[in-house]
């Protein structure tokens, strides 16, 4: 078989860094969003016509701010499974080339040297 499959471990890590840093952001905003549309006092009034849009407004507010958070911890988690993942590559490949070399197979790091 001289098919080969390239992993590039270090643009794994850096996209795991990318997703990361989006994750914190997007965290960050949420919150922030969550200070701004729930610190405001009743914009819609006490009146009936009021009291029922406000219920359903916080309803669906909260859930779209619990969904927004939500999808920022998910962003957290696939960075730490994509880091994690090229961990175990980088690990796998380098036990691989020390198991070739032991038993002195043909395609260790000392044949293509």
């Amino acid at each position: 078989m001289t098919d080969a499959i390239e992993v590039d471990v270090t643009a794994l890590h850096s996209a795991a860094r990318s997703i990361e840093a989006s994750g914190e952001r997007l965290g960050v905003e949420v919150q922030r969003l969550r200070g701004t549309v729930t610190g405001s006092a009743s914009p819609w009034g006490g009146d009936e016509a009021g009291t029922v849009f406000g219920a359903a407004y916080t309803e669906v507010l909260q859930h779209a701010l619990d969904v927004y958070a939500s999808m920022a911890d998910q962003l957290l988690s696939v960075a730490d499974r994509l880091d994690a993942a090229a961990d175990a590559h980088e690990r796998t490949d380098l036990d691989s080339a020390a198991l070739f070399t032991r038993t002195g197979l043909p395609g260790g790091p000392t044949a293509a040297g």
